[in-house]
């Protein structure tokens, strides 16, 4: 396997991973005339899509996700590479943001309108039925911070120390911004870094209506990434499933090539390791895995996310997608009507509760008889209706946990090993974990590709 290595160009590039974040790194580097031959992805699972993927309920024959994702307008760059590799219909956003919000039996409603910056939130939230009127009015005391974010002192405290430095009540934290702030961050507001958290409501909410828009996926995942790794097959990228690395080959601070399971070696000069942290760690040789680009990476920690997929034996929801305060926050989605299956629309429905760790010991018949009844609880028609399936979707590593103080503790693309890449939505992108992340480091692993490290260490 060994390639020619008379140049920059002619340099073996192996990338491990065919989530989102090896799809982007592969895509960018074609983009910058690296011929398609000399690029291998090698994936330890039979499918790709990393941790976006989807899978055939055996009961029913129903595709499901894994998780369900969603984008915001703001996700400019996952966008641009769908439109690149010519992937259609993957999604449609919301003409303006408009979530329904059910709590304590009554429903409200998170929405913008058609005005400059962040005044497109304005009217919403001044009439926000779940909170006070007090409570509205001092939502505005958080606004020039989240406007422009000191992201170097918020990291180290947390995003609901900081609200509640700002003037809001531990109510107004659960109903408005521990409710946004964990479907976006997947950990509650007391578990995360203010400064990610502002920074993902500046870039995300706050900066324009047309950015904040929600968008909603009309296919499901496993099939997006498998015309993506299609199209770059095509173009004449190499991609081996069921291809597991054990180990990075590394010599005098350089990496060789990688070590697959079985022994098999694979030269290469370049490697984009597009893995979750932890799998990088393992992947290294132990002499490097206290290295200070890696070692801050063991303070990195998962956080799960519980899904739900319900089937009912008739239309029980009308619109696409609502959140609602029950089980610690969960948002709810019309998945048969988004997926254009109009014989399921209003029936099938998927449940997305991030940040589910207090779930974690309960049963799975518990669990579903929960989320039956926040279902029933929000939608009156499902009171009456027969649940024909109800399938439950652990992610227990979904995302990394945005800890206060993780910001620096994510990762760069360039490394101490030269040669050795890293990409991944838990590197240091300035987003959230999320599918837009997880494109933007693959991009900005290849960018760094032809900058030089400054300084190496050994």
């Amino acid at each position: 396997m060994e390639r020619a290595r008379d140049g920059m160009n002619d340099a073996h590039i192996i990338i491990i991973g065919t989530g989102w974040a090896g799809i982007s790194a592969a895509h960018s580097l074609l983009e910058q005339g690296v011929p398609p031959h000399l690029i291998t992805m090698l994936e330890r699972a039979p499918h790709p899509g990393g941790r976006a993927f989807s899978f055939a309920d055996e009961k029913r024959g129903l595709t499901l996700d894994n998780g369900q994702h969603v984008l915001l307008g703001c996700c400019d760059q996952f966008a641009r590479l769908l439109s690149q590799l010519d992937i259609r219909d993957a999604y449609r956003l919301q003409p303006l943001l408009d979530i329904p919000v059910f709590c304590d039996g009554t429903w409200g409603r998170l929405s913008s309108k058609r005005l400059a910056g962040a005044l497109h939130l304005l009217p919403g939230l001044l009439t926000y039925a779940h909170l006070s009127p007090l409570e509205r009015v001092r939502l505005l005391r958080v606004a020039p911070s989240i406007l422009r974010p000191n992201v170097a002192a918020l990291d180290s405290i947390s995003f609901g120390a900081w609200l509640r430095q700002n003037g809001q009540t531990d109510r107004a934290i659960g109903r408005l911004w521990d409710l946004v702030g964990t479907a976006v961050l997947n950990g509650h507001a007391d578990e995360v870094s203010a400064a990610l958290a502002a920074e993902s409501f500046r870039m995300g909410v706050v900066s324009g209506w047309q950015q904040a828009r929600l968008g909603l996926f009309t296919r499901p995942l496993g099939d997006l990434a498998t015309e993506a790794i299609t199209k770059l097959q095509g173009l004449g990228v190499e991609i081996l499933f069921n291809t597991a690395v054990t180990e990075l080959q590394i010599r005098n601070a350089r990496v060789t090539g990688v070590r697959l399971r079985g022994g098999d070696m694979f030269a290469a000069e370049t490697v984009v390791a597009a893995v979750p942290h932890d799998a990088l760690l393992r992947m290294l040789p132990s002499r490097w895995r206290d290295d200070d680009d890696f070692a801050k990476l063991q303070s990195l920690s998962w956080s799960p996310i519980l899904n739900a997929f319900v089937l009912y034996d008739r239309p029980v929801m009308r619109q696409d997608v609502f959140a609602s305060m029950e089980l610690g926050g969960m948002f709810v989605f019309n998945r048969a009507a988004l997926l254009g299956l109009s014989q399921y629309a209003g029936r099938w429905l998927s449940v997305s509760i991030s940040a589910a760790h207090s779930h974690r010991g309960s049963e799975a018949d518990e669990l579903a008889r929960k989320v039956q009844s926040a279902l029933a609880a929000a939608l009156p028609e499902a009171r009456a209706a027969q649940i024909q399936t109800c399938k439950l979707v652990w992610q227990p590593h979904a995302t990394f946990l945005a800890r206060p103080g993780s910001w620096s503790a994510r990762a760069n693309p360039t490394t101490s090993v030269q040669g050795l890449l890293v990409a991944g939505d838990w590197t240091n992108t300035g987003w959230p974990a999320s599918l837009e992340g997880a494109v933007r480091s693959g991009a900005a692993a290849v960018e760094a590709r032809l900058e030089p490290k400054l300084s190496l260490t050994s």
